[in-house]
């Protein structure tokens, strides 16, 4: 009797493991967009030897990112919570990408200072959502923006990344979960790519802890624009003025646009995977003429592809638990050329004026963003992501 009590005990253990383990493997494929039997496993041993599983929640109490499990927050105290206790865990997060850059033989970066990667990594952490937009609509290149950069710029976020103790303490329990994000951004082809581009130089790093989860932000940024005016529309005209560094040359420049930024909701949030430089290129900008000769063609084919667009969904959208579509949509249109009023490139330096009020009046208001080239031996390199918020344009 007390055998098949014995046998009848450890299959119902077995049962419960079993299925332990079937719903961290479920966590685990929404957190990493993939899955993986071993990592199921580690991940639901190391919940129960912690002493907490988190289940799913309710989908009308659901508030989490959107590819990640759903966490219960346990204060409403973000962490870290001093500039001391942030800066270690940025200095943590730059030692983890230093070590995987120099192990694929790149530079190692610096840690930059722009305040938009932790702003968002803030906002992310205490509305409980996952998207590079945020709710002020508002993307990456726009913060990086305001927040006083002037270089190209690329993202890669993670989160919520459940810990297994309390963040507070500022060590092993943090550490392991900004070990597992930037392993899990490692592991993502796209990710990995930003993480690993040979032209960056910065880093700037967000880091913002709930009691249950962290959610991290790494915007990349390129260090080869020193401007002397920085890029800016008035009367219809556009002009900029600089240097650039490392031998680069001037080898182009155009210019996106983008809808007035408006409020999203976070149903709109969970459905939006990635982001570009805007709905659609306004212009391509090039040197005047030379004496004597004239351009044949008004207007260039160009390609590109975007995602999803949040501002094209219903803000009624409710929050979805599965992970946003990886839509990557090939675009092509003809994009107007504008021939610049000033042209000037002399080595390094540059100066460059255009009339944009034919594309001001077509677009109307928006965010304008300005995307230089430059040239590096033969190499051609993307140098800024320059957003111009433009209002009050008389109404065609």
């Amino acid at each position: 009797m007390y055998g098949k009590l014995t046998v009848g005990l450890a299959a119902v253990a077995i049962l419960l493991l079993l299925g332990i383990i079937g719903v961290a493997g479920a966590q685990d494929y929404r957190r990493y967009g993939d899955f993986s039997p071993g990592r199921a496993v580690g991940n639901a041993g190391g919940r129960l030897a912690a002493g907490w599983f988190q289940p799913e929640n309710a989908a009308g109490d659901r508030e989490a990112g959107s590819d990640a499990v759903a966490v219960e927050p346990r204060s409403n105290q973000l962490y870290p919570a001093s500039g001391e206790e942030l800066a270690a865990a940025q200095e943590f997060m730059l030692a983890l990408i230093n070590a995987d850059r120099e192990r694929f033989g790149r530079l190692p970066l610096e840690l930059g200072r722009n305040t938009a990667a932790q702003s968002h990594a803030t906002a992310m952490a205490r509305h409980n959502f996952r998207s590079h937009w945020g709710l002020d609509g508002l993307t990456p290149y726009m913060r990086y923006t305001q927040a006083g950069g002037f270089n190209r710029e690329l993202e890669n976020i993670a989160g919520p990344e459940p810990l297994t103790g309390p963040a507070e303490s500022g060590g092993q329990d943090l550490e392991e979960a900004l070990t597992r994000a930037h392993q899990g951004m490692m592991g993502r082809t796209a990710q990995q790519a930003n993480i690993l581009d040979q032209w960056h130089r910065k880093v700037n790093l967000g880091v913002a802890c709930t009691g249950a989860a962290c959610w991290v932000v790494q915007q990349f940024e390129g260090d080869y624009a020193r401007f002397e005016e920085l890029p800016a529309i008035a009367a219809g005209k556009l002009s900029f003025a600089g240097r650039l560094a490392d031998g680069m040359e001037l080898d182009g420049a155009a210019v996106w646009y983008h809808p007035p930024p408006r409020a999203l909701t976070l149903g709109q949030l969970d459905a939006t995977y990635s982001y570009s430089l805007g709905q659609y290129p306004a212009a391509l900008l090039r040197p005047p003429a030379a004496v004597g000769r004239q351009y044949l063609e008004d207007a260039a084919t160009y390609g590109w592809q975007g995602g999803i667009d949040p501002y094209t969904l219903e803000p009624v959208l409710e929050r979805s638990k599965s992970p946003p579509l990886a839509v990557a949509v090939s675009q092509r249109a003809a994009v107007p050329w504008v021939t610049a009023t000033v042209w000037e490139t002399g080595g390094a330096d540059f100066r460059v004026a255009a009339d944009l009020t034919p594309v001001l009046e077509s677009s109307g208001d928006g965010v304008y963003t300005v995307q230089l080239w430059g040239k590096a031996g033969t190499e051609r390199v993307a140098l800024t992501n320059y957003a111009i918020f433009v209002e009050g344009l008389p109404e065609g």
